[in-house]
């Protein structure tokens, strides 16, 4: 009997070896597939673990102080604290630091956009009388807006080392003096508030400069000039520079100084910039309409010396380079003049997040703005700002978690062609500013009042990874806390998310914002893919496996029947049909071994497939054991006979093609799904690289076994019909023509399985809730490769069985 099995096998050298291959794919793809999930399923775990948690876990805010467009999409922006009112006191941060639960409870308070101290940049002294036309710009990185008028200021001669007669009228510009110099426009900035120690340990940054004391010689000054009023330390920021250029005109005019005493009416003695103030607009006015012997244009960037607070004095050299001053004049007194600016009113549409201009400007304003405070021109300020340090925020690192600390974040907002857009000089910009200073709560609260604070950022005690024990114990202070009337967010496991905001005057730009949950969601989206993939990639081996042998049992009936005649005893043919299909498999699962062994799996592989093989001997045992009841039509089939007649070859091929169908569609789709939902946050696409393969793998898989299973009922049914066509043969149809009229007897029946997989596989994603997009592009996908197999193999096929015929 071993060489009847051995023989039959010799003879169908292709069928054989393709059902091996088939067999040992099995084997070796499901142990393959199941330890990938495994491990797929622990890599997430693990990446989320080691990179969900950010710098602190909870953001605790006042009641009632989450904006609309946090509620409407989910997402915070990065500098949130920025225009918030504040809420709560320092007693109650007291409290929450006292909780032992809490590692670290660092506060913040939004303060408003300040002004630091103002200083001059001094212009050259040239050979001939000059006349400087300047004014001064701010920019966005987009566009340039004027924040000053057009100003003039006429060189005329150094009647002496030293002594420089020159001409300005610049309004409310009070400081004049022997340089020939004019006062940079003041520039604002957001000012908040820390506490040095939670705010170290939370960024690991130095703030101890803030307990610098203030210079004695201003403070001496100050309280001389002004009285003893409060003066409030700031440390500004190291690496934000102001972005502020300046336009000039540098006319060469033919005039003579004696000539412009006498219209100033003073004599020669006395310096021109003493002459009335009338007199000296009258002059100027003259001096602006003289035509110039010749006329430069320079443009001035000013940035890189200009910092918040405490300001740079420039020197315009002769060649129109700048460089520090060393002489200048500098103006503290409208320190104490600051705004409050509104939050963003985003207005949310189909197209996304929608910001309007509030106020036409130079800039244009995209939030209301309060004016406060007192200028010291005016009458005594309520206090006054004095620079006493610097700090410099330690670089982020993980840029796969966000959690946003409210202040410090300078990520790169761009427009839809990749422009970087920056905050201007002056408040009201529809980007986030970070704080260009800090101070301390106690400063705050002379400020702001009683209770200044905005946020607390929390870190929970007692985790080292982000876990589900760790997800619970954070869970655990949030509800306390909730319990104790705030506002709370649980700021782990967040991620950055691309926001898309349709900006009035600008266009769509693309912000960095911080979106919530995102590690659970992803951690549960992987999960749930990755178990959908296993148990449809099971179940459609284990219905091609069933079909195969339903298949198998059909193409050996006549040898079955022949064998019956020849005197075999039903139970020694059914023992023949085992051990061919026994042989085949256990071939198959030896090379499998071999390959586990040369790939180094784990000890469960083998146990897996030594699982796999006595399920398929069972499945053996049970199919061929099944005598199929079969009766002789006399009718015959009036519609497509040949389909009938070859069902039980056929119908085995058409489960596959429904099954295989049906996963390759919601593989597609559900991975596309969730891939570009992963996509939306850096720590989901830092996860799509674990997954990506193994879905890819199942993907190749299940296209190899669907080919596999067609090839090999396409060989046998032709091999079944070669009397059939050699008869066509004889009455003169051509090749092309018999491969035509068996190519739509093929497309009937695949296009039927195809279609019926398309529907089912349709229902079974929008159940899902996956995407209408995705599920169109999954069908399209499937349907497209499989109707290519199935063109391919039946050419190939056909062509196969005609060169065996000739």
């Amino acid at each position: 009997m071993m060489r009847l099995v051995w023989h039959r096998i010799i003879s169908r050298k292709l069928v054989s070896f393709t059902i091996i291959l088939a067999f040992f794919g099995i084997f070796l793809l499901i142990p393959i597939g199941l330890q990938n999930t495994k491990e797929t399923k622990l890599a997430v775990e693990n990446s989320i673990a080691e990179h969900g948690r950010g710098t602190y876990d909870i953001l605790i805010r006042p009641t009632s102080s989450r904006s609309n467009v946090e509620k409407k999409v989910g997402m915070v922006e990065e500098n949130y604290i920025g225009d918030s009112q504040g809420g709560i006191s320092i007693k109650e941060w007291e409290k929450i630091k006292q909780n032992p639960a809490v590692e670290v409870a660092a506060p913040v308070a939004s303060i408003g956009y300040f002004s630091g101290k103002k200083l001059t940049v001094e212009f050259p002294k040239l050979d001939d009388p000059t006349r400087y036309t300047f004014e001064f710009y701010t920019s966005d990185g987009q566009k340039e807006y004027p924040i000053s008028k057009t100003q003039n200021l006429v060189y005329f001669e150094e009647s002496s080392p030293g002594y420089i007669e020159y001409l300005k009228v610049i309004p409310n510009e009070t400081a004049v003096g022997a340089i020939m110099d004019v006062m940079l426009p003041a520039t604002y900035h957001l000012l908040s508030a820390i506490d040095i120690e939670s705010e170290h340990k939370l960024t690991n940054v130095d703030y101890s400069e803030l307990k610098n004391e203030v210079n004695p010689h201003a403070l001496e000054m100050i309280n001389k000039n002004i009285g003893d009023i409060p003066v409030i330390k700031v440390i500004q920021r190291e690496d934000i520079n102001i972005p502020i250029m300046m336009k000039l005109k540098v006319d060469k005019l033919d005039i003579n100084l004696s000539n412009y005493r006498k219209k100033l009416e003073i004599s020669d003695k006395e310096w021109i910039m003493s002459a009335n103030q009338q007199n000296k607009e009258d002059v100027m006015a003259d001096l602006i309409k003289k035509k110039p012997i010749t006329t430069t244009e320079y443009n001035l960037e000013l940035s890189s010396f200009q910092k918040p607070f405490d300001g740079t004095a420039l020197k315009i050299n002769n060649d129109f380079k700048v460089e520090l001053a060393t002489d200048f004049a500098s103006d503290r007194g409208e320190t104490s003049i600051y705004y409050i600016a509104e939050k963003l009113d985003y207005n949310t549409s189909e197209k996304g997040l929608n910001v309007s201009i509030v106020e036409n400007g130079s800039p244009p304003s995209y939030k209301k703005l309060n004016k406060k405070g007192k200028s010291l021109y005016e009458s005594t300020p309520p206090f006054l700002i004095e620079q006493v340090g610097t700090f410099s925020p330690i670089n982020e690192k993980n840029n796969l978690t966000s959690s946003p600390l409210g202040i410090y974040t300078t990520s790169n907002i761009k427009t839809e062609q990749g422009q970087i857009l920056k905050p201007t000089t002056v408040p009201g910009s529809f980007i986030p500013q970070p704080a260009g200073g800090l101070i301390t709560l106690e400063s705050a609260e002379i400020i702001k009042g009683s209770k200044p604070i905005d946020a607390i950022r929390v870190r929970v005690a007692g985790i080292s990874k982000y876990n589900k024990l760790a997800q619970q114990k954070i869970e655990k202070v949030a509800t306390e806390l909730l319990q104790d009337g705030y506002e709370v967010d649980i700021v782990a496991g967040s991620s950055f998310k691309d926001a898309t905001l349709e900006v009035e005057g600008i266009g769509k730009i693309i912000a960095p914002w911080t979106t919530l949950g995102v590690a659970q969601e992803l951690e549960e989206s992987w999960n749930g893919l990755t178990l959908l993939t296993t148990i449809l990639f099971v179940t459609f081996v284990f219905v091609w496996f069933v079909s195969r042998l339903l298949f198998e049992k059909g193409t050996l009936e006549k040898e079955d029947e022949l064998l019956t005649i020849l005197g075999w005893p039903r139970k020694k043919i059914i023992r023949r049909n085992y051990l061919e299909q026994y042989f085949l498999l256990f071939i198959a699962y030896i090379l499998n071994i071999l390959f586990i062994a040369i790939l180094k799996l784990e000890i469960n592989a083998y146990l897996i497939s030594s699982c796999i093989l006595i399920i398929a001997i069972f499945m053996i045992n049970i199919i061929f054991s099944i005598k199929r009841k079969r009766s002789d039509r006399v009718i015959a089939y009036k519609h497509s006979p040949s389909l009938f007649y070859h069902s039980h070859i056929i119908m085995p091929t058409m489960l596959i093609l429904f099954t295989s169908t049906i996963l390759l569609v919601v593989q597609i789709a559900s991975f596309g799904n969730t891939l570009l939902k992963s996509q939306q946050s850096t720590l989901g696409q830092f996860t799509v690289g674990l997954i990506f393969w193994f879905q890819l793998f199942i993907l190749i898989s299940t296209f190899i076994l669907s080919t596999f299973g067609l090839t090999e009922c396409l060989n046998t049914l032709f091999y079944a019909r070669r009397e059939e066509f050699n008869m066509y043969h004889i009455i003169g149809w051509t090749k092309k023509r018999i491969l035509i009229h068996l190519s739509k007897e093929i497309f009937i029946w695949t296009s039927f399985s195809i279609c019926l997989g398309l529907i089912t596989s349709y229902l079974i994603l929008l159940k899902m809730g996956v995407m209408i997009d995705w599920i169109i592009v999954g069908i399209l996908f499937s349907a497209s490769i499989l109707c290519i197999v199935v063109g391919f193999v039946t050419i190939a096929s056909n062509l196969f069985m005609q060169s065996r015929e000739n």
